[in-house]
């Protein structure tokens, strides 16, 4: 096989919509095929419709996997050896942290292939601070990637607490899977005040809170209306409380992603309560919708975007404090305009462009 012809290789746990659009754009820039293999074709928590690999090949690995609950999955996919084998890529890039993971990483070091560790990890949320099999799995892939990863300074730090040199991790932001097409809505034609977007969950995406935040601007007398795009367990119970409060709410359920633009467009205010997300790519969705962003700080979207940028409110996770600057921002047009100014400023930073920069920089310190 030609040099040129040998492939750069992903593994991943399973695709995600803007990993699509990153697998497409980066394939068109390589110079060399890329192949993704996928640990599972689908998890079951993630309701995204997803099309056909488009410009790079794609294969689901033979194996185990244990989808634990919304965000956890374990995969054990030995298959990912042979397959390896029969490939001989230039360079292979492991999607994060599993048993798969460290077997193509051991696999990869015995056919002396290079390979890159990619993560969004943060110390905040680290199994490995807590487990000693997730430190274990950690401490056989990091040391011995050729690079690494990051979307955020908080996987920097993470990567670099497990072993790979600081300047050999490059930075590969999270970006939206979509694009806003046409004109945006002026705020005082959206329909909706407030927009919740996420697993309809407490644990993580806060949601009760987000109910309670609600309830509390009803009693202050303010009844907003309310849209609530995503699933999950809460949802009986969230439907029952806002109607009780007299709050008048959508529920959409799961949302393709053509139809999370319209919903992001709709909305004055996102309101992110995160109980600990990596990053929180709704929160750019929003931001490129136009809309303005208020987020708890357990987040690293909340962290390095909004908080760094000044392009969003974040506020510590206290119910009345979170009625009143929702309220606050809702009645100053002046300062929603301003975060919208500083989100344009922003937002080029953390593009499908940077991502692609930051894997095509990572390859190539490989030589």
């Amino acid at each position: 096989m030609r040099e040129a012809e040998r492939p750069v290789v992903v593994v991943t746990g399973a695709l995600a919509p803007y990993t699509q659009v990153l697998y497409r754009a980066l394939a068109a820039g390589l110079g060399r095929p890329l192949t993704v293999l996928a640990c599972a074709a689908r998890e079951p928590a993630r309701q995204w419709q997803l099309a056909a690999a488009d410009g790079y090949g794609f294969a689901v690995l033979p194996g185990l996997r244990w989808h634990r609950d919304a965000v956890r999955n374990l995969y054990v996919n030995p298959g990912v050896v042979p397959r390896l084998a029969r490939l001989r890529p230039a360079a292979v890039i492991l999607n994060d942290f599993s048993p798969t993971m460290a077997i193509a990483a051991l696999a990869a070091r015995a056919l002396g292939i290079p390979y890159g560790i990619r993560t969004d990890g943060v110390p905040e949320t680290d199994p490995g601070a807590r487990s000693r099999p997730h430190r274990l799995l950690r401490r056989t892939i990091v040391p011995g990637a050729a690079f690494g990863l990051a979307p955020s300074e908080g996987s920097r730090t993470l990567l670099s607490a497990y072993g790979l040199a600081p300047d050999r991790i490059f930075r590969a932001p999270l970006f939206p899977a979509w694009t806003p097409r046409g004109a945006l809505p002026a705020p005082q034609d959206r329909p909706y005040d407030a927009l919740f977007c996420g697993i309809l969950n407490e644990e993580v995406k806060g949601a009760r809170f987000f109910t309670d935040v609600m309830r509390a601007c009803a009693a202050a007398g303010r009844s907003l209306r309310v849209r609530v795009a995503g699933d999950g367990p809460l949802r009986p119970e969230m439907t029952a409380r806002l109607a009780d409060a007299g709050i008048p709410a959508r529920f959409d359920g799961y949302l393709s992603q053509e139809a999370l633009a319209e919903a992001h467009a709709s909305a004055r205010m996102l309101l992110f309560p995160s109980r600990g997300d990596v990053w929180g790519i709704v929160v750019n969705e929003a931001l490129q919708s136009g809309t303005a962003v208020l987020a708890s700080p357990h987040s690293g979207a909340a962290r390095e975007l909004l908080e760094a940028r000044g392009c969003g409110v974040v506020r510590p996770l206290a119910v009345e404090d979170w009625a009143r600057t929702t309220l606050a921002l809702l009645d100053d047009p002046d300062r929603r305009a301003a975060l919208r100014r500083a989100a344009e400023r922003a937002l080029p930073d953390v593009s499908l462009e940077r991502a692609v920069e930051g894997y095509r920089a990572g390859l190539a310190s490989i030589g």
